[in-house]
């Protein structure tokens, strides 16, 4: 979205947002980038499926209005709508690695996140700048905002449909319960006895 949103704001928009590239990189900065890491340790304490399931809603809600905000050319308001959903997005960023790793089994760890990680990377990210650009050239310049809908639809569905984590040799719930330092220790060592398993 970020991407995007300077060449929206830029060349797509008429009358074109003053200062768009610096807008977009500032909002970027401070909603995102900054956030990202102390949002990941808040999912540490409060449970990755919450802060993300909370990121989604907002990208999903309030994306369409952000963009609405941003249409209507003013620099202050385009970069707190912006920032605003950069905050959204860190909200679901920031936990989704260890969310990813926590999804999996040791043994195809590795080849289960790349392939299905990728593959989303590679459809969505992909094409979402085009088909944005054509929905604000065919129908409305906030047209695109369906596409947050969309997305945050199909990424809570996703998280729905995983619940369970791989650990300890088990599984658990999706809840996030802080592990003890004995648990943590068998883990490692039940990992390390895979991976000279595999190897």
């Amino acid at each position: 979205s970020f991407v995007w949103m300077a060449i929206f704001m830029q060349d797509l928009l008429d009358p074109a947002i003053p200062n768009a590239f610096w807008i977009n990189a500032m909002a970027m900065f401070f909603g995102v980038t900054i956030p990202l890491p102390f949002v990941g340790m808040l999912s540490d304490y409060c449970g990755r499926m919450k802060t993300m399931v909370l990121g989604a809603v907002g990208v999903g809600v309030l994306g369409p209005l952000c963009l609405f905000v941003i249409t209507q050319g003013q620099p202050v308001r385009a970069f707190f709508a912006q920032w605003f959903l950069g905050i959204m997005l860190a909200l679901y960023g920031g936990p989704i690695s260890a969310w990813l790793v926590e999804r999996f089994p040791v043994k195809v760890r590795a080849t289960s996140l790349s392939l299905g990680y990728d593959i989303a990377h590679c459809t969505a990210s992909a094409f979402s700048p085009l088909v944005a650009t054509y929905l604000v050239q065919r129908v409305s310049p906030v047209a695109p905002g369906a596409i947050y809908s969309l997305f945050a639809v199909l990424a809570l569905v996703g998280m729905f449909m995983s619940t369970k984590i791989h650990q300890d040799g088990g599984l658990e719930d999706g809840t996030n319960s802080p592990a003890t330092e004995t648990e943590m220790a068998d883990a490692s060592e039940e990992e390390e006895e895979t991976e000279r398993e595999i190897i």
